[in-house]
């Protein structure tokens, strides 16, 4: 089919459908079929994408509590991240309201981006007297480096980081009680 009748097809089908829902019809209010058509634009583009595969990796990472369900692909990542995850809801009562899990491709960039994570809190020391920013062994083998952790506050909610450098996972917590709370729930499912 020749360009020019391709176009005044695609014109033709156009105006028809708009003749079909009353958008060219004299008289009707202009606003009503141009909300139900941003309605449907809306609902359709409201639709989740399927995890990417790195996303899929991460969700096998997550500490107990969190699903798949209960987590979406993270608004504004870090730029070196593989794959992203934002989670806001956790199964477990006395845990963070937030995280972020991050997942990353070799670990001079995910050391970069715990440092720029830290340098973005008020950093205090863990509880315990624990080292902030400091390094963290796997509690069932002590002396096996897990990964570095900075404990802290972001707007006056308490906040704490962690690497698990064997994984390449950048994982941050906040909310809760009191940075005693996380770093309590920390010990029981992030640092292991």
């Amino acid at each position: 089919m020749h360009a020019g009748l391709k176009s005044a097809s695609a014109v033709f089908a156009v105006l028809g459908v708009l003749a079909g829902t009353g958008v060219l019809t004299r008289g009707a209010p202009a606003s009503a079929p141009t909300a139900a058509l941003v309605t449907g634009i809306a609902t359709t583009e409201a639709v989740a994408e399927p995890f990417t595969p790195g996303e899929q990796q991460v969700v096998r990472l997550l500490p107990p509590g969190y699903s798949a369900g209960s987590c979406m692909r993270a608004t504004n990542p870090f730029p070196a991240a593989i794959a992203s995850l934002d989670c806001t809801d956790n199964l477990q009562s006395e845990t963070p309201d937030y995280a972020r899990f991050t997942l990353y491709d070799n670990v001079d960039l995910l050391t970069a981006d715990f440092y720029a994570t830290a340098e973005s809190m008020v950093v205090s020391p863990c509880p315990g007297g624990n080292a902030s920013p400091g390094s963290w062994d796997y509690g069932s083998s002590p002396g096996r480096a897990g990964g570095k952790i900075v404990c802290g506050s972001i707007e006056d909610r308490a906040d704490l980081a962690w690497t698990r450098d064997a994984q390449l996972l950048l994982a941050t917590v906040n909310g809760g009680g009191s940075l005693n709370d996380l770093y309590r729930w920390w010990l029981r499912y992030g640092g292991s």
